[in-house]
């Protein structure tokens, strides 16, 4: 579990870094709330299917 949680902070400030080297800084916010709004909508989805398998 630790190692997986290591490895999500490795890959996701390389892909920041990446980012912020390419396109900027305003670039990195827009990617960081993309994924934040596909974070909310799978986990919404989620609960609503564990919650019609009750």
């Amino acid at each position: 579990m630790v190692a997986v949680i290591q490895l999500a902070i490795a890959l996701g400030s390389t892909a920041g870094g990446i980012v912020f080297d390419r396109l900027g800084w305003q670039s990195t916010f827009a990617m960081s709330s993309v994924l934040l709004l596909c974070a909310g909508v799978l986990t919404f989805v989620t609960a609503r299917q564990k919650a019609g398998a009750l």
